[in-house]
This record gives structure tokens, sequence and C-alpha cells, in this order.
């Protein structure tokens, strides 16, 4: 059971990515787009989709939770509670249900129907279909529960114009949740023990320096150090893993998210969490968090937090960006962080590179 239901964002205010634009008309083509509007292919997962509607009808944000085996679990049902909250907080006034059921029934799940109902309805929030597919894939069949009488035949996930939206825009598609995990599976113990080595040098330089300094030396190795074929460097690597743990440094290099030294910096994190063990991993997870969630990437954000939670529990950044993510909270949250990051990278005397 993951813990909570990360939100997928498609908000007309996304900081870094435009809106994603593709009509949707028919049930199964909504099922169809799923994959799409979460970024990967759910299996046993309830799936909400809030709408906002008015002259068209926008999908604003997706949640996905773990389907358990009852359909009347204690987890399940504080988690259809949860979704409701944010959809009334955000004023969306349609929430459409997709149960991915896997190798159980989806006629076990009627139960859900009462759930949806009882949280939503006196939101007046509107539930106008409650639909469950075993698998999201082509030729599959998909049915209503509650008393609704349409069903069909799902249409190929991959050919869908939500898809081909998606991938335009340079977003992929993932075959499941758990190829997300493996973007951040740590390489060999040979090659995390000899990072770790560079580490202990590094760690023993920054000491003594200002943190300015520092900073500047990190912003100077995302701009020559990286090589062309997108290889870290291990010197810098190691140089911008013992920056992490100056704090003032740390919050001043959230202020590069959005900037001309976005992708180095967003591929040097993802790096940096693959090379490290224990508690330091929580740093360049978190950091990696914050990419994604800038870009409304909820569940790729939510596996970078598991993954710093899980190596310290405590850590600050990753504790009050999982909040803001169960929470449902818009990437705009992560661009505050971003402006405040840039104050901070100005008190340390460095100006961070803006494009303009």
């Amino acid at each position: 059971m993951t813990r909570h239901p990360y939100a997928a964002h498609r908000r007309d205010d996304h900081p870094l990515d435009p809106p994603l634009r593709a009509t949707v008309a028919t049930v199964g083509d909504l099922l169809a787009a799923v994959p799409a509007l979460l970024g990967f292919v759910p299996e046993s997962s309830l799936v909400l989709i809030c709408l906002a509607t008015g002259p068209t009808t926008t999908v604003r944000m997706t949640m996905r939770q773990d389907l358990t085996a009852s359909p009347d679990a204690p987890d399940l049902l504080a988690a259809i509670e949860r979704c409701a909250l944010v959809c009334d907080r955000e004023a969306f006034d349609t929430v459409v249900a997709v149960l991915i059921t896997g190798d159980r029934a989806p006629e076990s799940y009627e139960p859900v129907v009462d759930a949806l109902r009882a949280a939503f309805d006196p939101l007046d929030i509107d539930v106008p279909g409650v639909h469950a597919v075993t698998t999201l894939v082509a030729g599959a069949t998909w049915i209503s529960l509650g008393g609704d009488p349409r069903r069909g035949i799902l249409p190929d996930p991959r050919s869908s114009a939500v898809a081909a939206s998606t991938v335009m825009r340079g977003r992929p598609i993932r075959p499941s949740r758990s190829e997300l995990a493996r973007l951040l599976a740590p390489t060999s113990e040979t090659d995390r023990d000899r990072f770790a080595r560079q580490c202990a040098v590094a760690f023993g330089d920054v000491v003594s320096e200002y943190p300015g300094e520092v900073l500047a030396r990190v912003l100077d190795d995302l701009e020559a150090d990286l090589d062309a074929d997108g290889v870290v460097d291990a010197g810098a690597a190691a140089r911008a893993m013992a920056a992490l743990t100056l704090l003032p440094v740390r919050d001043a290099l959230l202020g590069l998210a959005g900037g001309p030294l976005d992708s180095v910096a967003g591929g040097l994190w993802v790096e940096l969490t693959r090379r490290v063990d224990g508690p330091d991993r929580a740093a360049p997870a978190t950091m990696v968090a914050a990419w994604f969630y800038l870009r409304g990437d909820g569940p790729m954000a939510g596996v970078a937090l598991e993954a710093a939670l899980r190596a310290d529990p405590g850590y600050r950044l990753a504790v009050l960006l999982d909040t803001a993510l169960q929470n449902g909270l818009s990437p705009a949250v992560v661009l505050d962080l971003v402006e405040s990051a840039r104050g901070v990278a100005t008190s340390l005397g460095v100006a961070l590179p803006t494009g303009e």
C-alpha cells in the first residue's frame, strides 16, 4: 500500500510545462488516457480524474491510490476522503473514478461506489462514473459500477490522443510505477564505495570554505564539468554532494530549477541519489523530488520522496514536500521555494543564471 495518493497535476499554471491539449470524447478514450495522465501504466489502482467543468471540461488533476484486496479497507476509504478534501479545496466539481483491478473481479468493487459518493456528495462534487477494468491494455473489457450500464472495449492507451500529446511534450509514459523507482536504483556497491571516498575528500574541503564559494564552484562545475554524453564527472559530483550538506547552499541550488542549468542540475541530483547510501541519500533524492514536483509529475516526485524519507525520515525539506504533495498542493508551492532560493543565493554573493 502506498502511503498517499500522490497527485499528477494537469493545470494551466504549470511553472515549466505548457498545458496538455488533447480531446477525449468517450469513456473508453478517458480510460485509455490514464497512463498518459499519470506518466506510467498503473496496476491494482484506484485512479480519480478530477475535472473542472465550464464551456469545456478540463482534467485538472489525477490522483492514484493502491487498490486493496478488500473494497472497504480503512486505508482505501481514508484515501478517498483525503482526495475528496483536495477536490473541494481546489474547487473541482466533477470526479471520474477508474479502478484497475488486476486479477480481482471488477464487480467485487461495487462497495467503492458507495464510499466515493459518501465522500463527494456532501461536497457537491459530482461522480458521474465509476469504471473498472482488469488491466489497461488494448482490447480489455471495461465496465461501469453502481448500476451504470455503460461498458466497452478499451482502445490502445499507447495511441490515445492524450498519449500522443504527452510524448510530443517530451514526457515519457513508463510501463509501470516500478519503472519510476528504477530511475533512482543504486549503482553497484563498488561504484558507491569509490564515490564515498571521493565525497569524503570533498567534504573535508567544503568545511573550511565560505558557503558562497562552495555554491559558485558547483555552478562552475554544472556549466563546465558535465560530459557531453550526460555522464557526470566524478569530481564535480562529489563536490556537489558535499555542497548539499550545507543547508544554505542546498537551499540556493533549488533556485536552478527552471533556469538555464535546470536540466544538467536535475540529471546531477538523479546521479547523486544513485551513487550514495544511507542518510546522505536524502538530500539529492529530495532535490530530484523538487524538480519533478515543479513539473507537475507527482508520481515521480513521490517515488523520490519515498527514497529520501527511507534514507532519513526526519529530513525536513523532504517532510515539507511530502506533506504538500500528499495534500495535493499545486507545483506553485515549489515555485515559491525556487524564488526564495534565488534570494538565498544572492545573500551568499552569487547570482544564479536566469537565462534572461
